[in-house]
C-alpha cells in the first residue's frame, strides 16, 4: 500500500489492510475496544489474551460478540484507534 498522509480520510478497508491480525494490532500498538450498541457497555479489548485463545492470525474485522454485561441481549462491535490517525475511531465491523 502506498504511503498517503491524509489518514482521516481512509476507508475501514484501508486500516485493516494496515493490520488485519490481531498480531499486527499489537504489535503496531493499535488499542482496541468493544462497544455495545444496545447497553453502551465499553470494554478494553486485551489483544495478548485474544493472541493466546485464538493465535496470531485471527482477525477482529467483520466480527461481533454478545454483549458481557448480564442483563444485555444486545451485540458488542469493536473498533480501534489507530496511532496514525490521531484519535479517530475506526469501526471493525
Amino acid at each position: 500500500m502506498g504511503h498517503n498522509p491524509r489518514y482521516q480520510t481512509w476507508s475501514s478497508a484501508q486500516w485493516m489492510n494496515r493490520a488485519g491480525t490481531v498480531a499486527e494490532l499489537q504489535v503496531q500498538g493499535w488499542p482496541v475496544v468493544a462497544r455495545c450498541l444496545t447497553c453502551r457497555l465499553e470494554m478494553d479489548v486485551r489483544l495478548p489474551v485474544l493472541l493466546k485463545e485464538r493465535g496470531p492470525d485471527f482477525s477482529l474485522w467483520g466480527r461481533s460478540a454478545r454483549c458481557r454485561s448480564r442483563r444485555c441481549q444486545g451485540r458488542m462491535y469493536f473498533w480501534t484507534f489507530p496511532p496514525q490517525a490521531k484519535g479517530k475511531a475506526v469501526e471493525m465491523f
